[in-house]
């Protein structure tokens, strides 16, 4: 049996949780409710419970705090949220799952399911830790990376660039490694879009620190610090230009 945890504020929230639950997991088991920072502590350190809903806005502070002032994260978190878009983003370089209110069920149902199989993976305290590196430090973002096989946490700084095959999505690593995710490219776009990462082309995305020059020829090219040539769409070489000749 999963013990669950929910920590939010609102009741009804909470019994809207619990009802999803009781209709379709049989398998988890709510233990106990919270609806503050420090009655939110008090109850994982109670329950340890396998799973926590945390919503990242409650009554005395955030639902960050709780896990900052947990010593041992051993449990899979799915956070809870009307807003905060900074949060979201860390959120979402760390490969933790989240869900908008008002709770909409098939996210709710894709994020519960995807906690179950992952519960066990040892990595759980790593995405945590690698959330608050990217929610409080504005450098070195780390982006992690779920593959069905595979929890791969990447310096930002270190993705040369990635490219798109329909609604698969390769990274590549100035190490050499390749690493294929099950995603489409234009959401890794609206992730990295403010840490140096351009889109010339719809199937590829670039990290600025790996381009060599532009050659405007045949259409135009990025020519990359390893040779790889990058084509540039006509509808985005001009907006390419502009951000070339900002640098």
């Amino acid at each position: 049996m999963v013990k669950a945890v929910i920590i939010d504020d609102e009741a009804y929230l909470r019994e809207i949780i619990k009802s999803m639950l009781r209709d379709s997991y049989p398998d988890i088991e709510v233990s106990g409710e919270a609806d503050s920072v420090s009655s939110g502590i008090e109850t994982i350190r109670k329950i340890k419970p396998d799973l926590v809903f945390l919503d990242i806005e409650i009554k005395g502070g955030e639902g960050f705090d709780i896990l900052d002032k947990l010593k041992v994260k051993n449990f899979k978190v799915i956070f809870i949220t009307a807003f905060n878009d900074f949060a979201i983003k860390a959120i979402k370089f760390s490969a933790i799952d989240y869900i908008l209110k008002p709770v909409n069920e098939d996210e709710f149902h894709t994020a519960v399911k995807r906690a179950l199989f992952e519960i066990e993976k040892p990595i759980l305290q790593k995405q945590i830790e690698n959330f608050f590196n990217n929610y409080h430090n504005l450098q070195n973002k780390k982006l992690v990376l779920r593959t069905s096989d595979n929890i791969h946490i990447v310096n930002v700084n270190d993705i040369v660039r990635c490219e798109s095959d329909n609604s698969y999505t390769t990274f590549y690593i100035s190490d050499g490694e390749k690493i294929t995710m099950s995603r489409g490219i234009r959401e890794y776009s609206e992730m990295l879009d403010d840490y140096g990462f351009i889109r010339p082309h719809q199937s590829h995305l670039v990290n600025l620190n790996f381009v060599k020059r532009l050659d405007k020829s045949d259409g135009g090219f990025l020519i990359l610090k390893d040779g790889k040539e990058i084509p540039v769409s006509s509808r985005r070489k001009q907006s390419l230009l502009h951000i070339l000749d900002s640098l």
